[in-house]
């Protein structure tokens, strides 16, 4: 527990690092956490069905949209 308050702690603390930052960085970092959201929205989606059952105890019928 005390370890994980001591990387917490420093995490958090700003320590100076005498970088140049680009202007493009801030919306490659936006752009990075946009695509993140929407990967894990459509693993989620394609998924649901397996999510669903698991916390109700039903089991899954695969449906074979292939065929169609």
């Amino acid at each position: 527990m005390k370890s994980l308050l001591f990387l917490v702690i420093g995490l958090l603390v700003p320590v100076s690092a005498h970088a140049y930052v680009d202007p493009g960085t801030g919306s490659f970092i936006i752009q990075g956490i946009i695509a993140t959201l929407v990967g894990a929205g459509v693993a989620i989606k394609l998924s649901w069905k397996r999510i669903k059952a698991r916390f109700t105890g039903r089991s899954v019928v695969e449906d074979d949209d292939l065929d169609a």
